[in-house]
């Protein structure tokens, strides 16, 4: 089981990196990371330019199922649309986390250096002033495969929010091969460790279960915060919730998650398991 997980994530790693574009030079001025990488994500197909944000989460009523000594914590990666030409290019991984990556996947490591992956140019850009909408974005929460980072859903999240919605893309602390968490952390795959020997993957699952909730409230409740603010950058974003419409995507790689969104979303976009799929159309956010 454990080599087909990871032989499956390191599918999708590669698809990421073999994708339309991704070796292609841009033909414009790019940034020294992407002139010094060569490698580059698919550009967004919508009609907005996208921003970045980075939101550290800590429930501090919850321990970590893997290392219950520390509370569990959650880093995210917001997307949205943004004022075209503001911000600063983001990057795709750091060093550390794309090393970190790479070590796990294998022989993928022969074709590409964790200096040349972290590099990859992306197009998001952080500190981008939000675009100013006459409604409130729809938002989307994404949570990636187990073991692989966040970064892995960068191609699907600029997508969206070039689309017009607001996407919270999920990093759950110890579930990928290595995450930088505030402090320079690096935060390894404790839960394989747990789950692969006993094959009790549904631990895995039974806690986003409860992480995503979590998500949803902060970013979307009476208390919350409130992603974008029209007019202000994203790190003045507190204060009243701008979304209409909230939806999850899930990517499990045995999917017992599916059952238990009912509750915390109204719509399911996607969610994934090996040889399965199911599907929902997304509203139209620009309209």
């Amino acid at each position: 089981m454990k080599k087909i997980i990871r032989a499956l994530a390191a599918m999708a790693t590669a698809l990421i990196l073999t994708a339309p574009g991704a070796l292609a030079t841009p033909a414009v001025a790019a940034s020294t990371a992407a002139t010094d990488s060569g490698l580059e994500l698919p550009l967004p197909t919508g009609g907005f330019a996208v921003g970045r944000d980075t939101l550290h989460l800590v429930d501090r009523e919850r321990k970590d199922p893997w290392v219950p000594t520390a509370d569990r914590e959650l880093l995210l990666s917001l997307y949205y649309p943004a004022r075209a030409r503001t911000g600063t290019p983001g990057p795709y991984l750091s060093p550390s986390e794309a090393k970190a990556l790479l070590t796990d996947r294998g022989q993928l490591g022969a074709y590409v250096t964790p200096e040349r992956l972290a590099a990859t140019r992306t197009h998001a850009r952080t500190q981008a002033l939000p675009r100013p909408a006459a409604h409130r974005y729809p938002l989307i929460v994404l949570s990636r495969g187990f073991t692989m980072p966040r970064a892995s859903l960068t191609t699907l999240a600029e997508d969206l929010a070039s689309r017009g919605h607001v996407v919270a893309a999920v990093d759950h602390a110890y579930e990928s091969d290595g995450t930088v968490f505030p402090g320079g952390r690096l935060l390894t795959c404790k839960a394989c460790e747990q789950v692969f020997p006993d094959g009790s993957l549904h631990r895995v699952s039974d806690g986003r279960a409860r992480d995503i909730p979590f998500v949803l409230d902060r970013l979307t409740g009476p208390r919350g915060v409130a992603v974008l603010l029209a007019d202000r950058p994203p790190t003045h974003r507190h204060g009243r919730a701008l979304h209409r419409w909230r939806g999850r995507v899930g990517h499990h790689d045995r999917g017992p998650a599916r059952g238990r969104r009912g509750r915390h979303g109204r719509h399911l976009l996607h969610t994934r398991s090996p040889g399965r799929s199911r599907r929902a159309a997304l509203p139209d956010a620009r309209r």
